[in-house]
């Protein structure tokens, strides 16, 4: 077996775990957890920590596709822009996410106490809503972005010799 095929088949278990951790998460998981938890500030919380774990390890596998492409690269598979691409645009929407939205809904739930006890008119549950929907909006195109990543594979079949 060849190190080429090695880096083939990690790269493409890497991808297919991003878009696991994407799909299950936000569309399995929290919609699981709303449903079954009793109360939404639970839930949100859970959800929350499920998230933050999901998004550090998409973070690593997507460095972990970096260093194989940089590697097979190196050996003369054609990686393309397009493929570094959507992966730069998963991470980018991830760390987004992660590091931009999230602070700003945890500020928000912070100033508003537990959820189920804020009337669904105040303002700071509007807003709320408003950033949880921009955040529901990065994850549905970042899972979207590995679905194509996913599709296109690990590499382009040609070698640049």
């Amino acid at each position: 077996m060849r190190v080429d095929c090695i880096r083939i088949g990690s790269v493409r278990l890497c991808l297919a775990l991003i878009l696991g951790l994407l799909v299950v998460s936000g569309y399995v998981v929290a919609p699981v957890l709303f449903a079954k938890a009793g109360s939404h500030a639970l839930a949100g919380s859970l959800a929350g920590a499920i998230f933050h774990v999901a998004n550090m390890g998409i973070v690593f596998l997507a460095a972990a596709v970096t260093v194989f492409w940089l590697r097979m690269r190196k050996s003369g598979m054609v990686i393309g822009r397009l493929r570094w691409s959507l992966l730069l645009l998963v991470v980018v929407l991830v760390a987004g996410n992660e590091y931009g939205v999230t602070p700003v809904i945890a500020e928000l739930k912070a100033q508003m106490g537990p959820i189920d006890l804020v009337a669904a008119d105040d303002p700071l549950r509007k807003l709320f809503g408003i950033w949880h929907g921009v955040s529901a909006l990065i994850h549905m195109f970042a899972a979207i972005a590995a679905v194509v990543l996913v599709a296109f594979g690990a590499a382009a079949p040609g070698r640049s010799e």
